[in-house]
């Protein structure tokens, strides 16, 4: 079964909820984001807060959102949710996108290696996928409800 790992699961559902805080604030047309805390997201969703805080971090440190310090610190999002696949994301939690370990390590140790005849087929299914996954945008994620 292919699934994403529980950060990339995480990350999907703070920046949906930062994405929907935005839309919220939207008056006469002008759009404020607001700052959003791991707390909140956390306790919002029952997510342990260091393992919330962590997902922020590495979002953080791949520009989708950034840091503001102090009192009422938090992230906001750093990028146009257009610009941003799901994808994007996925890499940055779970490396490539591979439907088996030998499409994804660069050294292949698999003893079946040279014979393997699905190797091919599934060489192609994998680009399919992540294909799928690079053409959804994160804005069309946020907007699917």
């Amino acid at each position: 079964m292919l699934s994403f790992n529980r950060k990339t699961e995480y990350a999907l559902i703070a920046i949906e909820h930062m994405a929907r805080k935005k839309i919220e604030t939207l008056e006469g047309g002008a759009s404020e984001q607001l700052v959003t805390s791991a707390r909140e997201v956390a306790e919002h969703y029952q997510i342990p807060l260091s393992l919330m805080a962590k997902v922020f971090q590495q979002l953080a440190a791949k520009g989708l959102v950034k840091s503001v310090h102090g009192y009422r610190g938090g992230y906001l999002l750093a990028r146009d949710l257009d610009e941003v696949s799901v994808a994007d994301v996925a890499e940055i939690f779970e490396g490539p996108v591979a439907v088996t370990d030998c499409l994804k390590e660069e050294r292949i140790t698999c003893p079946q290696w040279d014979g393997c005849r699905i190797r091919h087929p599934l060489h192609s299914l994998n680009y399919r996928i992540y294909h799928m996954l690079q053409q959804t945008s994160l804005a069309e994620l946020t907007q699917a409800h």
